[in-house]
C-alpha cells in the first residue's frame, strides 16, 4: 500500500491534470466547468460578500474566484487521498472510493460543459471525453498495484498526462475553429446603417465628421501619470480637443469598457434566438433577430455609458454610436395592461433588471440596442440585443436580453438585491485625461458627464483647488453623451502642479467634492492629478 504522502500527491496531480484538461478543451463549447462553478458561487453568495469582493479586488474578483476553486479542487483531492490512507482503508474500499469519485468527476465535467456551452450534444460529450483523457492516463500509469517507480518516473507520468490534456485541447480548438454555430457573426454589418458607415458620420445627414486622430508624431516625450497622459509637443499649433491622451468624442466598440457579473459570457445563436415580449400585456409576441433589426422605429443613438463601480477618474466610461429600438414602441405593440408596475428585462445568463413602466412610458430613449459602430453587437456587449438607458449606470443595461416582461408588481433586480442603488442615476462626473505642453502654453483636457442633465460648465484648477478657471466645452455628440473640455493657459512655473477638475450639470448643480466609494450609488468626488512638465 502506498504512503499517505504519495497517495495525496497522486490524487492532487490527477486533479491538476483534470483542471488543465477542462480549460484546454473549452474552445470546443465556448466555456468550461470552472466558470460554471464560479458562477454558482457568485449567485449563492450573500450580497454583502459579493460587494466586498468587488470593492477589494475589482476586475480581478472573478479570476481570483476561479483560481480559488481550482486550488480547492486540488487540495480536496489530496485531502480525500490522505484521509483514506490515514484511516487504513482496505484495497476494496479504496477501489470503491476511486470509482465513486470518478463518477462524480465525470458527472460534474459533463454537466459543466453542458451548462457552459450551447447545448449541442456531441460538442459537450466530446469535450468531456477529451478533458478526462489526461486524468485517466495518469491514473493508469500511476496505478499503485504496480511496483514503485520513483520520483523521476512519477514526474514523467505527470508530464505525459499533461501532454494528453494539452493534445485534447488542440483537438478541441481545431474542431471549434472549423465547426460553427448558427446565426450571423456578431461582427456582421447592419444594412440599415451601411450608408452611415461608408460616409463615416454620426448620421447620414448630420454633416459631422469622424474625430481626427491626435498627431502622435509631434510628441517628443510622453508618460502616463495616474491614468492621465502627460506629454510635451514640438509645435506651437493651437490646441484642439484631440491632443495626445484625449479620448475620441465618439469611440468604438473595440475600446468600450466591459464589466459583467457573468464569469463566462453566454453564446447566443441568433438563428434560434427570439425576443419575447410578455407579462401584463394584451397581446404577447416574439420577434426574431432580422425582424428586430428591421423594426420601423429603429434609430441611431450616440450614448455615453458608465459603470457604477467606476472610481473617480476611472476609465469604465465610454461613448459609442448604437443602433436601437425604443422599448416603449415594442410594449405599445403588445398593449400594456392597466396596473403595470415594472418593465423587467431577462438575460440569457439569468441576469434581470427592472425599470418602472411610468419611466419607460415617458421616454423613447430607453432602448433595446442591436448594433454598435454600424455592426451587430460584439458578444461581450450583449449580442444579439441589450438594454440601454441613457443617464443610468451600466448595471441597469441588461445584456443578452431574451425577454421583456411587464410586471404587475415590483421586481427586485439582481444588483438591487445585493445592496446597490435601485435607480442608479449617474452622478455628475469629470476627469482629467490629458495634459500637454506646447512652448509657453499648457493644455489640460478631459471629459465630463452628468447623464440626462447635461454639462453646462467645467472648471480646472492648477493649484489643488485654490483658484479656478473655466474650461472651453466642446458641443456634445448627442444629448446622451459626455462633453470634452480643454483649458489652455500660460505654462506655469517649474515644479509639480496639482490639477483638479469639477463640473456643473445642466440644472446648475456643481459636482460634489465629497469623496465616496462606488457602493451603493456610484463614486463621487473631484478628480485630480499631480503633474510636472
Amino acid at each position: 500500500m502506498v504512503s499517505r504522502d504519495s497517495a495525496a500527491f497522486g490524487w492532487a496531480a490527477t486533479a491538476a491534470v483534470w483542471l488543465l484538461g477542462i480549460v484546454a478543451v473549452a474552445p470546443l463549447v465556448g466555456g468550461h466547468p470552472l466558470t460554471v462553478a464560479a458562477q454558482v458561487v457568485i449567485e449563492a453568495s450573500p450580497g454583502a460578500v459579493a460587494t466586498a469582493a468587488i470593492e477589494m479586488l475589482g476586475s480581478m474578483a472573478q479570476p481570483a474566484l476561479m483560481a480559488g476553486i481550482a486550488i480547492a479542487a486540488v487540495a480536496g483531492a489530496a485531502g480525500i487521498a490522505a484521509f483514506a490512507e490515514g484511516y487504513g482503508t482496505t484495497r476494496r474500499q479504496q477501489r470503491l472510493l476511486v470509482r465513486g469519485v470518478a463518477i462524480v468527476v465525470v458527472v460534474l465535467t459533463a454537466a459543466g460543459f453542458r451548462a457552459a456551452g450551447d447545448g449541442v450534444f456531441w460538442r459537450w460529450t466530446l469535450a468531456t471525453a477529451l478533458a478526462l483523457a489526461g486524468p485517466a492516463v495518469l491514473r493508469v500509469l500511476g496505478d499503485d498495484r504496480r511496483p514503485t517507480v520513483g520520483r523521476r518516473r512519477t514526474l514523467r507520468n505527470l508530464g505525459g498526462a499533461a501532454g494528453v490534456a494539452i493534445g485534447g485541447g488542440l483537438v478541441a480548438r481545431s474542431i471549434g475553429a472549423s465547426g460553427s454555430g448558427g446565426g450571423p457573426d456578431p461582427g456582421d454589418s447592419l444594412d440599415p446603417v451601411a450608408e452611415k458607415r461608408d460616409r463615416g458620420t454620426t448620421t447620414p445627414d448630420s454633416g459631422s465628421t469622424a474625430t481626427p486622430v491626435a498627431d502622435r508624431n509631434a510628441v517628443e516625450n510622453r508618460r502616463e501619470t495616474e491614468n492621465v497622459v502627460v506629454s510635451v509637443a514640438d509645435t506651437d499649433a493651437d490646441f484642439g480637443y484631440d491632443f495626445t491622451g484625449m479620448p475620441a468624442a465618439v469611440g468604438s466598440a473595440d475600446d468600450h469598457y466591459v464589466v459583467d457579473k457573468a464569469v463566462s459570457n453566454p453564446n447566443v445563436d441568433a438563428e434560434r434566438w427570439s425576443l419575447s415580449v410578455r407579462g401584463a400585456v394584451a397581446e404577447p409576441f416574439e420577434l426574431d433577430f432580422p425582424a428586430l433589426l428591421d423594426h420601423p422605429e429603429s434609430r441611431d443613438m450616440t450614448v455615453t455609458t458608465a459603470c457604477i463601480s467606476n472610481d473617480v477618474g476611472g476609465d469604465l466610461i465610454s461613448t459609442v454610436e448604437w443602433r436601437a429600438v425604443p422599448v416603449r414602441a415594442l410594449l405599445e405593440e403588445a398593449g400594456v395592461a392597466d396596473g403595470a408596475v415594472d418593465v423587467v428585462t431577462r438575460a440569457a445568463d439569468g441576469y434581470t433588471e427592472a425599470l418602472p413602466w411610468e419611466v419607460v412610458s415617458e421616454r423613447d430613449d430607453v432602448v433595446l440596442a442591436v448594433g454598435m459602430d454600424g455592426r451587430t453587437l460584439p458578444n461581450e456587449h450583449g449580442f444579439p440585443a441589450r438594454l440601454l438607458i441613457p443617464g443610468r449606470y451600466g448595471m441597469k443595461s441588461t445584456k443578452w436580453v431574451e425577454t421583456i416582461e411587464v410586471s404587475a408588481g415590483e421586481h427586485e433586480a439582481y444588483w438591487e438585491a445585493r445592496g446597490w442603488d435601485e435607480e442608479a442615476v449617474v452622478n455628475t462626473l469629470s476627469s482629467v485625461r490629458a495634459v500637454q505642453r506646447r512652448g509657453d502654453r499648457v493644455g489640460v483636457g478631459g471629459v465630463a458627464y452628468a447623464g440626462r442633465r447635461g454639462v453646462d460648465r467645467v472648471e480646472v484648477s492648477l493649484d489643488g483647488g485654490d483658484s479656478w478657471a473655466d474650461a472651453t466645452l466642446e458641443a456634445p455628440p448627442s444629448p446622451h453623451a459626455w462633453r470634452r473640455f480643454r483649458l489652455v493657459t500660460k505654462a506655469p512655473d517649474a515644479g509639480p502642479k496639482d490639477v483638479v477638475v469639477r463640473a456643473t450639470d445642466g440644472e446648475g448643480n456643481r459636482q460634489t467634492r465629497e469623496e465616496t466609494g462606488a457602493h451603493p450609488g456610484g463614486s463621487t468626488g473631484w478628480h485630480g492629478v499631480t503633474v510636472s512638465l
